[in-house]
């Protein structure tokens, strides 16, 4: 009988996922489309939730500090509303922070594009005299372009096709990112609004999650959940923390370094690639990128040395400060790191590289426990 019971259920589930292979092969593309509909849906909600996580961290710490104030006079109105405080605080300094680095980053950029013509103007002017202090090698190249017969009408009149109809394509591209931009934007405010109401009833919402959770499901069960789900929340926001940790000493480094060698945009250049480089491995190439191009307007030669720096203080961050502070941070040794953001890039892009690593650490966490409850129960002790 139990012999019986056993071949149907393994019979049920192989009944299911043939029925499951079949409509994901034929009907995948209808599939992938609902699914698009609903996250774009509800992408709000969970761009909210992301927010909600991402300031709970300075609220928590905030709360509970504001908890320890005085029960008497101003204290206890603050230890009342000590929540509502630090979910305020906490918006305005991530805020205020994000409205400093831009006014530290824009109008430096903004004032490199503004010299861009003068530099290439300089640059096309010091390519004429050298060629005309070599007449004869001039004259070589003249006589070399002429001797190719290049249709030089035909090739203007095609640049100028170009040029127009890129011009036309430009604009449509403008009034689409418009567009876009806008939808993007009530979306934000959205998620904002519903990050600040998820923070105000977090209590309250996990309360009601338990309960449900426990309802449906047996204890042990909902037990387990619960307990990933805090490793979950654990995880994720040390690293969090862990990379705005090596992104602060990244920007000091640089900042130091910067200024003993005397480089321009010494301050800007150090809160860019701090910035970016809480997107890991690629943000801080892109910082690098960016300020090659702006000391090189200034100073080809030390952008050449900025490179160099850029090089060496990558490799100490690569080597020890990420691996120290965001891999500890989490748990995950520095092998498993690298895997991660190698395996998130290549999936998910940059939003991987961020997400993999937690995810990482938690399957490495649960893996390893129950790994040494199997070796327990196995007697087994192996070094």
């Amino acid at each position: 009988m139990e012999l019986e019971k056993k071949i149907r259920s393994k019979t049920a589930i192989l009944i299911v996922l043939a029925f499951g292979l079949y409509i994901g092969f034929n009907y995948w593309n209808n599939i992938m489309g609902i699914f698009l509909k609903v996250y774009n849906l509800i992408f709000p909600f969970i761009l909210g939730g992301c927010i909600a996580f991402i300031l709970n961290i300075p609220a928590g710490f905030i709360s509970k500090k504001l908890l320890g104030c005085s029960d008497k006079g101003i204290g206890r109105i603050i230890k009342k509303h000590s929540t509502g405080i630090s979910i305020v605080i906490s918006f305005f300094a991530i805020v205020g922070i994000f409205v400093l680095i831009s006014s530290i980053i824009v109008p430096n950029i903004i004032e490199t594009a503004a010299i861009l013509p003068k530099t290439f103007d300089n640059s096309t002017k010091a390519f004429q005299k050298w060629m005309d202090s070599n007449t004869k090698l001039s004259s070589s190249i003249v006589n070399l372009v002429n001797n190719m017969g290049i249709d030089w009408n035909n090739i203007f009149n095609k640049a100028k096709s170009i040029i127009f109809n890129g011009i036309g394509s430009m604009v449509l591209s403008t009034l689409q990112a418009a567009t876009s931009l806008a939808s993007a934007t009530v979306e934000f405010i959205l998620g904002v609004i519903f990050a600040i109401y998820i923070l105000a009833q977090k209590k309250r919402i996990g309360i009601q999650f338990k309960k449900l959770l426990y309802a449906f499901t047996k204890k042990e069960k909902a037990d387990s959940i619960l307990d990933i789900l805090k490793l979950t929340n654990i995880t994720f926001s040390n690293f969090i923390t862990g990379q705005c940790i090596v992104a602060a000493i990244l920007g000091m480094m640089f900042f130091v370094v910067m200024m003993l060698l005397s480089m321009p945009y010494a301050l800007m250049i150090s809160v860019l690639i701090g910035f970016l480089s809480i997107i890991p491995v690629l943000g801080s190439a892109i910082g690098c990128a960016l300020s090659v191009v702006l000391i090189v307007m200034v100073n080809p030669i030390k952008a050449g040395v900025f490179l160099l720096v850029f090089l060496l203080i990558k490799q100490i961050e690569d080597n020890l400060i990420y691996p120290k502070v965001v891999g500890e941070s989490v748990g995950l040794p520095s092998i498993w790191v690298l895997v991660a953001i190698t395996l998130g890039g290549k999936t998910f892009g940059v939003a991987g590289m961020i997400i993999f690593i937690p995810v990482f650490s938690v399957a490495y966490v649960l893996l390893r426990k129950e790994v040494y409850i199997k070796l327990k129960q196995k007697g087994l002790q192996i070094e």
